[in-house]
């Protein structure tokens, strides 16, 4: 089937800005009708946005719900004269007469309703007297549909889906953790980070924490244990080595290696090394719970991440989830994911705030419950597997899988488009500013030559004579700094550019 994209080529302006209100998206952004398709394609296709438009058509009218079962069921697709008979036809306007009669006001039918919201697509196949026109749901939009005769899962968890919620409500999946490793490069390459008998010196990271993109204030067990994982994936990488006077060095080319992949590369390279790990044990980073080490027992962290991760490969993408309903169907069908041989009483866990050791089933709740809780809002919301959002009402939260942990766990759903933004605003007052989701490797070649500022809402460095010599010792020039600034920013100020020029060229400066 097409992609939404290709549905929308043949669509008139007026349509696409229908389209976009009916769907809470925005065009301000497109000059032209390719770049308007493009924009309204990629946020009509978010699983949460197909999520919620499918809600309030089957709200508007039930048919609706039938009709997109029925293309379902039929590979995606029908004749239009048979889909006709059951759902309705789809009346054909220009767009003179579109504005004139405005039919998504009063759709005559359930197929003109899923039509005006973008769910389904008109279109021709064959040839000669074969030639016909179909119905069809776009294949990027068909994945994050409810597919209740889908063999997989019906052979999946015993759960249902929840209403999708609200925008203003949702947490998506984004790429904080991911950006902030970018930091944590940086902050090795242009700071420094002390090892101690206990660790990395607390000094040392706390200058590091300044620099995350999501601020955070005191000492945060959520903090503390994002820190954790973020040091253990980079050493797992390679990416660090023990250097002269306990400094923490950077392994130059394994580090270029990851900072020259593309986003989506670097982002399953993180997710493998902590799916992976045997050494990162995500029961004993969970808040609240500290494991005794008694000799006498051990957990499989990667055996239980593994289990876990199948039974989340279970859900249906795009879909959300109550965590309330996740725990209890995990702990009626499958309660032992992280102990095969059921044994719940030689396991030495306590809680941090009773100092009471969880033996015995009964402590569930308390053990196998908190690690799951941990895991959602956690591991697998910061390294972009799950979205989640607050429900209107309760303490619950909401969960689904993202466009990448889809991916990542089996599913055959389409890989999102990302535009990766190379654009560095270069200040009058000798700053750079780079926005969250510039490329990584931009960003650390910024550090070598200039001084951080801020993370937050944007990342500022500063140019300056001391940078500015840092980079000289590096053997980082003012020209290769200028050819960089010039490929990089759409206008470099006079005062920045002569500058650099009389650096590059002292003597003719003279």
């Amino acid at each position: 089937m097409p992609t939404t994209s290709q549905m929308l080529a043949e669509y008139p302006d007026i349509l696409l800005q229908v389209l976009a209100e009916l769907r809470g998206a925005f065009l301000d952004g497109a000059d032209t009708h390719e770049q308007a398709v493009d924009l309204l394609a990629a946020q009509i296709t978010d699983p949460t946005s197909v999520q919620f438009a499918y809600q309030e058509v089957i709200d508007m009218a039930d048919p609706a719900k039938g009709a997109i079962e029925t293309l379902l069921k039929e590979g995606g697709e029908m004749v239009e004269a048979q889909f006709s008979r059951e759902f309705g036809s789809i009346r054909q306007m220009g767009p003179a007469k579109l504005e004139r009669e405005s039919p998504w006001l009063y759709p005559e039918s359930v197929s003109e309703l899923l039509y005006y919201y973008g769910l389904v697509g008109r279109g021709f196949k064959g040839a000669g007297k074969n030639a016909h026109t179909i119905i069809y749901l776009p294949n990027d939009v068909t994945p994050w549909l409810p597919h209740p005769q889908n063999p997989v899962l019906a052979s999946g968890l015993p759960i249902q889906p929840v209403p999708p919620p609200s925008a203003a409500r949702t947490l998506p999946a984004d790429d904080s953790f991911l950006e902030d490793m970018g930091t944590f490069l940086g902050f090795l390459h242009a700071d420094q980070l002390r090892l101690t008998a206990k660790g990395p010196n607390p000094e040392d990271i706390d200058r590091f924490v300044q620099r995350l993109q999501i601020p955070f204030s005191g000492d945060e067990p959520e903090l503390n244990t994002r820190l954790a994982l973020l040091l253990h994936l980079a050493n797992r990488l390679g990416w660090l080595r023990r250097g002269d006077n306990d400094l923490v060095q950077l392994t130059g080319n394994r580090v270029r290696l990851f900072l020259d992949k593309t986003r989506a590369e670097q982002r399953f390279a993180l997710w493998e090394a902590w799916r992976n790990s045997p050494d990162w044990n995500d029961l004993c980073h969970t808040p609240g719970l500290e494991c005794t080490n008694t000799n006498n027992w051990k957990n499989d962290p990667r055996q239980t991440r593994e289990t876990l991760l199948g039974i989340f490969a279970k859900l249906q993408p795009g879909a959300w989830y109550s965590r309330y309903d996740i725990l209890r169907t995990i702990k009626t069908t499958e309660p032992d994911f992280q102990r095969p041989t059921g044994d719940y009483d030689s396991w030495y866990i306590r809680s941090t705030t009773t100092q009471e050791f969880l033996k015995g089933f009964e402590h569930w709740d308390q053990v196998e419950g908190a690690l799951i809780r941990f895991l959602i809002s956690g591991p697998l919301h910061w390294l972009s597997a799950q979205d989640l959002a607050e429900p209107s009402a309760g303490d619950d939260l909401l969960v689904s899988l993202s466009h990448w942990g889809a991916i990542w766990l089996g599913h055959d759903v389409p890989q999102p488009h990302e535009q990766l933004r190379r654009t560095i605003t270069v200040g009058e007052d000798f700053t750079l500013t780079l926005l969250p989701g510039a490329s990584l490797a931009d960003r650390f070649r910024v550090e070598r030559f200039a001084q951080w500022q801020a993370s937050y809402p944007n990342y500022i460095y500063q140019i300056s004579q001391r940078s500015l010599k840092r980079a000289t010792e590096g053997s980082i020039t003012p020209q290769q700094i200028l050819s960089f600034l010039r490929e990089r920013s759409p206008e470099i100020p006079a005062k920045v550019l002569t500058a650099l020029e009389r650096l590059s060229n002292p003597e003719r400066a003279k």
